[in-house]
């Protein structure tokens, strides 16, 4: 398995996997938007930081972010804008390994790294896989039920 920086050459790739991502969402969610879904990869790859799992030359998973604040603070952290490993591939390294790259790019650039996981299932399994790789829990998300 490699992790690396994605290039140009993978956004139909990325794009793929994200309405897959998308596809996989276990609540009901707002409409995908395919020309906004471009538009966010497209500055993901030109302002932010986009990695990608990779076997065999096939794209299994990628994380991707972009530096912040929270609303309160100027200080800058690294967040992410999506961390999707197809369902395939999850019995891999590829989660891990994506996140402690991330890692070491935060560190690389001095800025916390900042993490979540919006609209699926399996909320204590990724719970507990973020609490193994060192993140504390710092709040949840609730969507108005139809």
């Amino acid at each position: 398995m490699i992790i690396r920086r994605a290039n140009s050459e993978d956004i139909s790739e990325i794009y793929k996997m994200l309405v897959d991502m998308y596809d996989r969402i276990e609540i009901e969610a707002s409409p995908l938007s395919h020309r906004k879904l471009k538009d966010v990869i497209d500055s993901a790859m030109e302002k932010g930081i986009v990695i990608i799992a990779e076997v065999e030359g096939k794209i299994i998973g990628s994380l991707a972010g972009v530096t912040n604040t929270d609303w309160w603070s100027e200080e800058k952290h690294l967040g992410d804008l999506w961390f999707y490993v197809y369902p395939d591939s999850r019995n891999s390294r590829a989660a891990v390994k994506l996140v402690k790259c991330f890692i070491k790019i935060g560190k690389e650039i001095k800025m916390k790294v900042k993490l979540g996981h919006f609209y699926s299932g399996d909320i204590e399994r990724k719970d507990k896989f973020f609490d193994r790789l060192g993140f504390v829990k710092t709040g949840s998300l609730y969507t108005e039920a139809n």
